[in-house]
Parts: structure tokens; sequence; C-alpha cells
């Protein structure tokens, strides 16, 4: 699989005549994990899902691999680029199987049947999310984190050069974070797929990104290698939030810890 790069030109959107991203450019690496981090309602998931084209933008465009997204046919899109949105619901009594076969639709054509190749992307997806097992079982019966990797696994079926994920790790708990963006990164390396994902917690976002985009009021406020963008005056200037910023002792990488009113309190006392 080749790496893919998207390219957001003077993007204006939003719903309605409220107005999000407010001429927006950024370029994603091809080969590279992304993390967009930022306050409530700064525009993470409006970029989102104006590159992965679930949203038109009112001015500028997407260009995957130099093509615009919002020309290029559906079927083809899909078979690029794949978007897992925020809490995903499926359908009642879906199967774990069936749900990730769903991933190879891009790839059936009018009268194209299922071939060795779906099964194989199917079973390979399902493997790398450790899901096997529950692969008759039905997804309403699995747990959160369960159900989390039955849908990255659809998306791993899609076999598509770029990956959009809005907050994957939203409502799991600490070990299932850490095991689906282990799963991430497992997929960045070995397949060379380009990953952008919104992540609320700034330590794992900094942790797992090659790549970090901070927004603030609909604008990009700072991208760059982590260790260049996270900074103290980044988190105060987009969180409002003082911290202090020190090297992560496994990584090595920028990690922030919050001081709040008690903190500021005994730093001032020299605590």
């Amino acid at each position: 699989m080749s790496a893919s790069s998207l390219l957001a030109q003077s993007l204006v959107a939003g719903y309605g005549e409220r107005t999000i991203l407010n001429d927006v450019s950024l370029t994603v690496q091809a080969g590279k994990t992304t993390a967009i981090v930022g306050a409530n309602a700064c525009g993470k998931s409006t970029l989102l899902r104006v590159l992965s084209r679930l949203l038109t933008p009112e001015q500028g465009e997407v260009l995957l691999d130099g093509n615009a997204i919002h020309r290029l046919p559906t079927r083809r899109l899909a078979q690029q680029l794949g978007f897992l949105p925020q809490s995903p619901i499926a359908p009642e009594g879906i199967s774990v199987l069936e749900l990730v076969s769903r991933g190879r639709h891009p790839h059936q054509g009018l009268f194209k049947r299922w071939s060795a190749a779906d099964e194989a992307a199917v079973a390979d997806a399902l493997s790398a999310t450790h899901m096997t097992d529950l692969a008759e079982c039905a997804v309403d019966e699995l747990s959160g984190g369960q159900r989390q990797r039955v849908w990255i696994a659809m998306a791993l079926a899609q076999q598509t050069d770029v990956l959009l994920l809005d907050e994957p790790t939203t409502f799991l708990d600490i070990n299932h974070q850490i095991e689906v963006l282990d799963l991430l990164t497992d997929l960045n390396q070995t397949r060379g797929t380009t990953i952008v994902m919104v992540l609320h917690e700034l330590n794992l976002a900094a942790r797992y990104a090659d790549r970090l985009v901070a927004m603030a009021g609909g604008n990009v406020y700072a991208v760059g290698e982590p260790e260049d963008v996270f900074t103290e005056q980044m988190v105060r200037d987009v969180f409002g939030l003082e911290s202090r910023v020190i090297d992560d002792p496994v990584t090595g990488k920028p990690m922030m810890i919050p001081l709040g009113r008690h903190g500021r309190a005994h730093t001032a006392e020299g605590i």
C-alpha cells in the first residue's frame, strides 16, 4: 500500500449560517500519524468531516494525492479514504463478521461477487484487531472496547491508503484507549497508512502522533512535531489552562501536567 497525502486549502465551512472553519489550510503528510487537538467546539470534528467529504466546504477544497475529493467518484474515494465517525451505531443484531465485511463494499462492482481477496481482507482485519474469536457474536452484545475494535476492523477491511478517525478512544477506559492507539500505530507502521485522528487526551496525542495540529476558534493555531507544538503557551492559548510541560519518562515526548487552582497555589508556595 502506498502512502497518500491530504491537502486542505483555504477551507471555510460550517452548518447553516454558522461558520466553524475560517480559512483553514493544512497539509497532512503521507505515511504519518497526525492528531488534531483543541478545546470543544474549536472545529476539530468539522475539519475531519470536510476532509472525509461528509461536509462540503463553502470555500476552498481538499486534495487527495492532488485530486479534489469532491469531484472524485464515490466508490473511488471509498477505496482510498476511510472515515470512522464518533460513536458509530451498528444495525441491530448484525454480527461482527457481517459488519467488518461491509468494509469491502467499495471494492464490489455492480456484478462483482465476493472474492478470495475480500475473504482475506476481512480475515486479516479481524486478526489485527483480535476479533476473530468473536466473529459470529452480535455487535450490540460486545463491550465498548470490543465494539470500537470491530469498527476499526471494518475500516481495515476497506484497505484504504488514508484513515480518518473522530475521537476513536472516546468512552473507552485507559486500557482500551492504549489498545486502540497501539493498533493504529501498528497499521501505520506495517501498512504505511496515513492516519488522521481527533483526540481529546493531549498526552496520548503527543505520545502516538508524528505530527500535532492544534486548533482554536476555527483556525489552525499550530502544526508540527509534538516537540514543537506541545508547549505551555499552546496549552494556555488553546485550552485556557495553566500547565507544566515535561518530557514523558517513557517516550521522551512532551507530557502535560495541568496545574488548576490548587496546583498554582502549590507552585506559588514553592511546593
